[in-house]
């Protein structure tokens, strides 16, 4: 979708919002009046990437508990890529409808979500507020709608369509996406069940996992640490100079060998981390995979540390039980970086990762290392 498309689209989804303000009649519900026994399907809006879907999955989770025999929809967009992460994967939602632009689009979704007669719908705006989001929420016709009345004292333009609503102040009080998600929910009088990403790998990811790594890293007791050189955006990128002598460090320290983990838009960062191994660091052992998101997953869930730019790839690695280090730029480290044990974030000087110095980092595996009991590749 094209800069021109997307303003396009927000500033339709701006006016229709506007004009349909009159017509709508702002009635807030007391969330203690909601009889919970009779909410049997559930309207979850989620269209933004994959990280911020990820950082909703504790929050749909949560839902799932709280209301185990109720039906769950989750609307969304392609590049959140859920089906490859949760299609007949333990996923907290029953089925997912996709919604990515234009009119004919948008009508046809909702004379499908108006014929299944939703009680409840959950549009957690934690990221940014739209429009779209809200007017699918309300065209749902769900008895219950809830999401943000205001965020950081900015009003939200489509809360009028909202019956269930508060302020919250969260860039202030340094509140992590995952905890602003489940944040929504709290308002329904729902207690979390936890706040951290969980995912499984199928028996498919597993077993490839174990071929790749037995044919690039033959078991002779070294361990294995993964990397992630590239990022969605250029301007979280820790320049692969840097992560080819942070591999080289890591090697003649500990013997490692390295995984590199690409995705579809990491070509030339992997390539120039490639270009660097093979001029100065010929030693190294080293070997890639890009392909299939859940088969990444799974050699990532293999390594003794995982080593990540700030991009999605970082919090799907959040969903394996590994220690992790993510490199953060001008993204806030507390509101995305990974959470739990043996999990850390390095926050750039100046919103600028590559203040981040090779040494720092270095530094901080050792640590991990040092009191991590380390596992057989």
């Amino acid at each position: 979708m094209s800069i021109t498309s997307r303003r396009f689209e927000k500033l339709l989804a701006g006016f229709a919002l506007r004009i349909f303000r009159g017509f709508v009649v702002e009635k807030d519900i007391d969330p203690a009046e909601i009889d919970h026994s009779t909410i049997r399907k559930i309207l979850i809006v989620v269209r933004h990437q994959m990280g911020d879907m990820l950082c909703s999955v504790p929050m749909m989770r949560s839902v799932r508990d709280f209301y185990p025999n109720a039906h769950i929809t989750l609307v969304t967009k392609k590049s959140t890529r859920f089906d490859e992460i949760f299609k007949d994967n333990n996923s907290p939602v029953n089925d997912v409808k996709y919604y990515e632009r234009g009119m004919e689009s948008f009508l046809n979704l909702i004379k499908e979500l108006q014929m299944e007669e939703y009680d409840l719908a959950i549009v957690p705006s934690s990221v940014i507020v739209s429009g779209t989001n809200h007017l699918i929420a309300y065209y749902s016709k769900a008895r219950y709608r809830a999401g943000i009345r205001s965020k950081d004292y900015e009003k939200n333009k489509a809360g009028y369509v909202l019956n269930i609503k508060d302020d919250f102040i969260w860039d202030l009080s340094k509140v992590h996406q995952i905890e602003r998600n489940l944040d929504i929910i709290r308002l329904l009088n729902i207690n979390p069940l936890k706040a951290k990403i969980d995912l499984t790998l199928r028996e498919r990811n597993i077993i490839f996992a174990g071929k790749f790594i037995g044919e690039k890293f033959p078991d002779d007791g070294r361990i294995l640490v993964g990397i992630h050189p590239g990022a969605g955006k250029e301007q979280n990128v820790w320049a692969p100079e840097k992560f080819s002598e942070l591999a080289f460090k890591l090697s003649e320290k500990y013997g490692a060998k390295i995984f590199v983990s690409e995705g579809p838009d990491d070509e030339e960062c992997v390539s120039r981390f490639e270009k660097l191994m093979t001029q100065k660091y010929a030693d190294v052992i080293y070997a890639k995979h890009k392909g299939d998101l859940m088969n990444n997953l799974a050699i990532i869930s293999k390594t003794n540390l995982f080593i990540t730019n700030d991009t999605g790839v970082m919090h799907l690695a959040a969903g394996a039980d590994i220690p992790l280090i993510a490199l953060f730029g001008p993204t806030k480290a507390y509101e995305w970086g990974p959470i739990g044990e043996n999990e850390v974030s390095i926050q750039g000087k100046a919103g600028n990762v590559n203040s981040i110095e090779t040494d720092t980092v270095f530094e901080t595996c050792m640590r991990i290392l040092g009191v991590k009991t380390l596992k057989s590749v």
